[in-house]
């Protein structure tokens, strides 16, 4: 139960309780979203916005001017791409 002067992520408890709630909140949105009409239009945003972000992954897949033997600037500029579209990941940090 989260109590007044707790901070919610520093503490476990209070952390996952964060993230049950924002998948309920998550959930009650794409239901009235649903029940409006409007996710058909939003699936079709998030599949285009998908192919865009493939096709520039691809495109940095081709690039020769990125021709270091280990790859290491198209991984970077790939994982930028990620990045900017909030898919990055944890391990880019290391």
């Amino acid at each position: 139960m989260y109590h007044e002067g707790m901070n919610w992520s520093d503490n476990n408890e209070m952390k996952a309780q964060e993230e049950l709630t924002a998948l309920v909140i998550g959930q009650a949105f794409l239901n009235q979203m649903k029940n409006h009409g409007v996710m058909q239009d939003i699936l079709a945003a998030v599949d285009s916005h998908a192919m865009r972000i493939l096709e520039e992954i691809v495109r940095t897949l081709d690039d020769e001017t990125l021709d270091d033997p280990e790859c290491f600037q198209k991984i970077e500029k790939i994982l930028t791409v990620l990045e900017s579209n909030w898919l990055g990941s944890t391990r880019h940090d290391l």
